[in-house]
């Protein structure tokens, strides 16, 4: 299967820790970071158990990043729904939106689009949905 270089905003944010990745490799007798450290990794990981299969730090290091988007995110959609809703039901509204869309991101489109492993889509949405849970835990508690 021919792998189409895939382009746009959406697949910007999915390399970005790759782009990021602040640990080095050495390759050829070179020491890499970045970019090339980390498909040096994944590439090892996935020689050695097969494809998809990350490795737990790169695992833990993409589920960081995921944490801070929802963060992010959260942060927006209550600013968004004071601002322009005025309503605390917006904000429900939008983080079910939100979650809604993650399912649909992590257990089909990451699967079908870059071979993503079920274990793997279930730490990517446990790392999405797990800070809205916290978020409005603590939003009735306080």
């Amino acid at each position: 299967m021919k792998r189409r270089h895939k382009r746009g905003v959406y697949h910007f944010f999915i390399v970005l820790p790759d782009r990021l990745y602040p640990f080095s490799a050495t390759i050829n007798g070179r020491r890499v970071r970045g970019r090339l450290a980390y498909e040096f990794r994944v590439s090892k990981f996935e020689r050695k158990y097969g494809p998809g299969h990350l490795g737990v730090l790169i695992n833990l290091y993409r589920s960081f990043f995921h944490i801070i988007a929802s963060v992010a995110a959260i942060i927006l959609f209550a600013l968004l729904a004071r601002q322009f809703f005025g309503d605390e039901r917006a904000l429900y509204v939008l983080l079910s939106a939100m979650t809604v869309l993650v399912t649909y991101q992590e257990f089909y489109y990451h699967r079908r689009e870059y071979g993503q492993l079920w274990r793997k889509g279930v730490l990517d949405w446990l790392s999405w949905v797990v800070p809205i849970g916290v978020y409005l835990f603590f939003l009735h508690t306080v």
